[in-house]
């Protein structure tokens, strides 16, 4: 009888199908990847949709929009919570506390620690509780409040303060406003946008679009070319952040109604750097819309329809698109 001889792989032939499994790896996980980002995108412009539809449907029932800061300093996007399916939650708040800071109060601790997956976009990176004692989430969806208030002494968006710097409840500029105000048309005039929220360790890693960074020589009367350039002028890298770097508490948390919590202003274009004016008022803050998507930042107008914004945009067609009265021509090409 003969023997038979098996022969098995040399080494160059399994180098070879290393070799080709590798490449075909390399080849398939960005398409994954990509794919994923594809429905997190998606569901964050269904979020979207669903909070422009949600507001038209408070404007409906309450003749404006709701106050960027309701008394007690709380956020829109409690008022917003029945017209987003979030009934119980709405009433799980206690809004009859005669104080300032209301959201603070421990009243509110169950209904603030409570996720809500409307106002969070799946691709944000820091999705954890705040560990400042509150342990609020925080929102990705951000408030127009106008281009810069310092720009016109006003609030010049849809949203904006009803305490004076005294912290009295009375207007800081007229605050409540209508769709009718929008004479510069709903479908030019931006409603919400996505913003993304702090790293809470001070040691974490930095990003451009995490954090806020402190600026010198500003004041309330530098002009909007003087900001720009001094806030174009930080390197996010080695910048210095506010409260000897510890203030990293961007859209934290969602319950409270704030420039530095959840809203944005359009004198930074999206995806820049934002910036804080050292011994100046908080609430002249030049933060911009932002997002880890990209391809750019999905907003929502004030028609209800939701769009992507290129970071290019050039900044004077995005101021026109967060005012509210501007008369500005904005061609829808243009962003």
């Amino acid at each position: 009888m003969r023997t038979r001889n098996f022969r098995g792989f040399t080494l160059i032939e399994l180098l070879v199908v290393i070799s080709i499994i590798a490449v075909l790896i390399s080849l398939l996980l960005p398409a994954v990847q990509s794919a994923r980002e594809a429905a997190r995108r998606a569901q964050c412009v269904n979020n979207l949709k669903q909070i422009g539809l949600g507001m038209h449907n408070y404007h409906d029932s309450w003749g404006t929009l709701p106050l960027g800061e309701m008394p007690g300093g709380m956020s829109c996007q409690i008022a917003l919570l029945p017209f987003v399916e979030q009934t119980a939650l709405f009433n799980a708040f206690n809004f009859n506390i005669p104080d300032r800071w209301l959201w603070t109060y421990p009243d509110q601790l169950t209904a603030g620690r409570t996720r809500v997956d409307t106002f969070l976009c799946p691709s944000e990176v820091h999705t954890a509780p705040a560990d400042d004692g509150y342990a609020f989430w925080a929102s990705n969806y951000a408030w127009n409040a106008g281009t810069w208030w310092p720009r016109t002494r006003s609030w010049d968006g849809l949203f904006g303060r009803i305490y004076d710097e005294d912290d009295a409840l009375r207007p800081f500029s007229p605050a409540i406003f209508r769709l009718a105000s929008i004479t510069d048309g709903t479908s030019c005039t931006l409603l919400a946008s996505e913003v993304t929220n702090g790293a809470l360790d001070p040691g974490e890693p930095r990003s451009r679009v995490s954090d806020c960074f402190s600026v010198r020589g500003l004041t309330d009367t530098s002009t909007v070319a003087q900001a720009t350039a001094a806030c174009d002028a930080i390197d996010w890298k080695t910048g210095p952040i506010p409260w000897e770097g510890e203030w990293r508490y961007k859209g934290y948390p969602w319950v409270e109604g704030s420039m530095w919590r959840n809203w944005f202003n359009t004198i930074r274009t999206p995806n820049q750097t934002c910036c804080t004016m050292d011994d100046v008022s908080w609430w002249y803050i030049m933060k911009p819309a932002s997002a880890y998507h990209p391809a750019g930042v999905n907003v929502a107008l004030a028609d209800g329809s939701v769009r992507m914004v290129r970071p290019s945009v050039a900044q004077a067609v995005w101021m026109s698109l967060g005012t509210r009265a501007g008369n500005e021509v904005v061609s829808a090409n243009a962003y």
